[in-house]
């Protein structure tokens, strides 16, 4: 994966599939989920879960992505839906560079709602960049007018190396109930990242 002209290299699940942010491999996976579906009820838990995801995919790429992934599966208690974009940005002139200034003002679903929201910044090591920033908590987005829902964030803040730009990893879950499971595997996916020099690295699979 690049990053303008930075690559870099991140490990993901063995279970997780990488999007192209067309949101194409979404919908096949939405027609295969439905196909497994038990009710009816079953049916419109994925039909909006995919809505939500399509939204955010289609921000996303209008935001500065550059990778995409994620999995969905149905377990007998009900959808499990993840997912982890990475962003790249530059902050505008006169902009607050901090990796807190940058986090906070973040979502991804580029919409958040602050009523919503209860996120908490801090700083982490990485193996293979260094110290990060990073936010962590629930995000309430607007999908439309009136209808909101709410996912559990951690968003980190990489510096560039040699460059005024950052990369935001943004792994993100609408499984509420998990979000302290998912949280733990959200941090072991973000300390695979590593920056490669020429061709993109692979910094391993999260098993």
């Amino acid at each position: 994966m690049t990053g303008g002209s930075q690559t870099f290299g991140i490990g993901i699940p063995e279970t997780w599939t990488e999007y192209d942010l067309s949101g194409d491999a979404l919908a096949e996976r939405r027609a295969q989920l439905l196909r497994q579906a038990p009710d009816r009820q079953t049916r419109e838990a994925v039909n909006q879960a995919f809505r939500n995801a399509r939204r955010i995919m289609d921000g996303a790429r209008r935001r500065g992505a550059v990778y995409a992934a994620g999995t969905t599966a149905m377990y007998e208690d009900g959808l499990l839906m993840a997912g982890l974009m990475v962003f790249s940005l530059t902050p505008p002139p006169g902009e607050d560079f901090s990796a807190r200034a940058l986090a906070r003002q973040f979502s991804t679903s580029g919409d958040r709602r602050g009523e919503g929201t209860t996120r908490t910044f801090a700083t982490r090591t990485l193996p293979g960049t260094g110290p990060v920033g990073r936010l962590v908590g629930i995000e309430e987005s607007e999908v439309a007018e009136g209808v909101s829902y709410k996912l559990a964030v951690m968003h980190t803040v990489i510096p560039v190396p040699g460059s005024k730009r950052v990369l935001i990893i943004s792994c993100f879950s609408p499984n509420l109930p998990l979000a302290d499971q998912l949280y733990d595997l959200f941090d072991a996916i973000t300390s695979t990242f590593a920056f490669g020099e020429g061709e993109p690295v692979s910094a391993g699979a999260v098993r």
